[in-house]
């Protein structure tokens, strides 16, 4: 049980900072989580490695009090919890506490929660304060770690991840549930005449030494190029899988005098918050930015404008996102980086003879690379079956050099090998939608663009970088801002059905179609990340309403949001009718925002924007004394009231 406890340390949100603790049955799940908040449906795992069914969690941390709060608690929830604030019991009437008082600084928090007997159910946590804010959850922001325990301290790595993301499970087979990891189902990419698409020499290169030529790789060694058979065996591999070949050239030529175009666009997609230059010397370790610097050496003429059309094409499991570039965009992009990244390419690792194919072709087999990659002939070789591996760690793929034999050499440090034990095994066989979509924000390196529970971008540090690529332009236009929306909110701000389109790359027009970057898609994530960014703020999935508003506040709405209002339409456009002076700030059309937004979050928002998003341009419309709304003279200044009037105003001019 211990194992278990340490394991489910591992699967650590960004800024997690309260201690959940899971218990069903005798298995007990320890977890540190950002939010004290739950949804679980019916069927559902309730926390990575515990089976469907009834559950308790407790929840411990400490609320952060910037000042001296007189403030009420509040709770919707679907099962039995229990709080305990400053080390007192709450009692509520109603859903409701009676009015605390929070001196400033850090006060113990615990919260218990015991599911239905059908182990569905959920629970949010509210609070309010009549002065500084009404009714809304408990932000991430607001709290901080009251664990002291070595293990939290200094949580392993994710091993459960490292499993599935270097594709044990295709080697290693094992019965899985319909709960399991979904990136189990995950392999490689397809190699289906992948000789028409990627050069003889660059194969060899990436064959003897994967992480030499991009150190974040999950590919293994399968060779050992330091040895003479080694690096034949490297050469003949490549020399099979360049005839996989349908001899037909792929995608259009990039034109090199297009390259000064490229770089303009990789500067504006924010393209260096995932990649180093092309002509860098070293990969960013620091960062584990992906290096371009092999790009020239790596695509056959063409293949790479085909890439950067549709990366998923032979990878659906790929990390690189699909930008629906133009066809000016992916031509002048290949052009760049095909321009810069000529001659600077990573040295061999070691000399390579020539390449025999048919060699290849057994070696192929021989090593099960069938396994992982669709386009080989598959292979009769085996290994063990999960369930049989004993000792990991001493043998076979994880075990030291010595002992290997003709496993592959994994890309992991020695405290990731030391973290794959059989205690990964619960991990793998019941997951959460929650769980897989902290690890892909992780893995696809959602933060890197988007601000994200008190942490700032990547991008925000390292866009001046590629800045020079724009020293060209005389006269860009640099009025309207280019901030991405935070990450921290998007599972309670946007309908579920809005976020799957987004993720899939269907959403039209954009939301803000005056940002240079672009939200690029992610179609295999799609369906569970919207879903699973909504259950991170314990809310089910959502799509917007389709019942009709009342129309004598929707008349109240469309005068409040006009130049006699609010002035919302200096900003907003409606439709296809234009925001009147929107210069450096222009707002989301509100013909799109009935079917984005969700309505709590949306009247959150309203009531004081800068407190979810604090760099925002949008001002406040209400009083900071009382709450009450700027204009005292419609719905008796009641600004829930009027904010709820322009909600329904926007509902009936959506586009859908």
């Amino acid at each position: 049980m211990r194992s278990l406890i340490i394991i489910l340390l591992l699967l650590t949100p960004i800024h997690a900072s309260l201690t959940a603790t899971f218990k069903s049955g005798d298995q007990t799940i320890v977890q540190q989580v950002t939010l004290p908040a739950l949804q679980v449906t019916a069927g559902e795992a309730p926390a990575p490695g515990l089976a469907p069914g009834p559950f308790t969690a407790k929840y411990l941390g400490k609320l952060t009090i910037p000042k001296r709060y007189r403030a009420y608690f509040s709770l919707d929830a679907i099962g039995t919890v229990t709080l305990k604030v400053n080390d007192k019991e709450i009692s509520f009437t109603d859903g409701k506490s009676a009015r605390l008082r929070l001196n400033p600084g850090e006060i113990p928090i615990e919260l218990h929660y015991t599911s239905p007997a059908s182990g569905a159910g959920h629970f949010r946590l509210f609070w309010e304060e009549r002065r500084a804010f009404p009714r809304e959850p408990i932000p991430a922001s607001a709290f901080t770690s009251s664990s002291t325990s070595p293990l939290t301290a200094e949580a392993p790595l994710d091993a459960a991840h490292l499993f599935a993301s270097h594709n044990c499970i295709h080697c290693h087979h094992s019965e899985l549930s319909e709960h399991a990891m979904p990136e189990l189902a995950h392999s490689g990419p397809d190699l289906s005449n992948i000789g028409d698409r990627t050069n003889q020499a660059w194969l060899t290169r990436w064959i003897a030494q994967p992480d030499l030529l991009k150190p974040s790789t999950t590919m293994p060694a399968m060779v050992d190029h330091t040895k003479p058979e080694g690096a034949q065996a490297a050469a003949d591999l490549a020399a099979y899988l360049a005839t996989l070949s349908s001899g037909k050239k792929i995608g259009k030529t990039p034109d090199l005098s297009l390259a000064q175009k490229g770089g303009e666009h990789f500067h504006k997609l924010g393209c260096i918050a995932c990649h180093s230059k092309p002509d860098a010397d070293e990969p960013d370790f620091e960062n584990g930015r992906v290096p371009l610097n092999n790009v020239a050496t790596k695509f056959k003429d063409g293949a790479l404008t085909a890439f950067l059309k549709n990366p998923q094409e032979h990878h659906k499991a790929i990390k690189m996102p699909n930008f629906n570039l133009s066809d000016e965009e992916a031509n002048s992009l290949a052009a760049f980086l095909t321009k810069s990244s000529t001659g600077e390419h990573t040295p061999d690792p070691s000399e390579f003879p020539p390449g025999d194919a048919a060699r290849g072709k057994q070696i192929a087999a021989d090593l099960n690379c069938a396994a992982c990659h669709q386009g080989l002939t598959p292979s009769t070789a085996k290994a063990p079956q999960l369930a049989d591996l004993k000792n990991w760690t001493e043998q076979g793929c994880l075990g030291p050099d010595e002992k290997r034999g003709k496993s592959p050499r994994l890309i992991l440090t020695a405290e990731e090998k030391k973290a794959l034990t059989p205690a990964v095994l619960p991990l793998l066989q019941y997951d959460t939608v929650e769980a897989y979509t902290h690890r892909q924000i992780e893995s696809l390196n959602c933060a890197s663009c988007h601000d994200y529970n008190n942490r700032s971008s990547l991008l925000s540090k390292v866009h001046p970088e590629t800045k020079f690529l724009l020293n060209h332009i005389t006269a860009a236009d640099e009025r309207l801002i280019q901030s991405r929306p935070p990450l921290t909110h998007m599972g309670a701000m946007l309908h579920t059905s809005y976020i799957e389109e987004m993720l899939l790359g269907t959403t039209e027009p954009r939301p803000r179609p005056w940002l240079e970057m672009r939200m690029p898609a992610f179609p295999l994530h799609a369906q569970l990340m919207a879903k699973g960014l909504g259950q991170h703020h314990g809310l089910l999935a959502s799509s917007p309403s389709t019942t009709a508003p009342p129309q004598d506040l929707v008349k109240i709405g469309a005068d409040l949001i006009d130049m006699t209002g609010y002035a919302c339409v200096t900003c907003h456009a409606i439709n296809d009718k234009p925001a009147l002076a929107a210069f450096e700030v222009q707002g989301i059309n509100f013909g799109l925002s009935h079917s984005r937004l969700r309505a709590d979050y949306y009247h959150q928002w309203m009531f004081n924007p800068a407190r979810l998003v604090p760099d925002t341009k949008m001002p406040r419309y209400t009083n900071p004394d009382d709450g009450s709304g700027l204009r005292s003279d419609i719905l008796e200044g009641d600004s829930q009231k009027q904010f709820e009037a322009v909600r329904l105003f926007i509902q009936s001019i959506s586009k859908d």
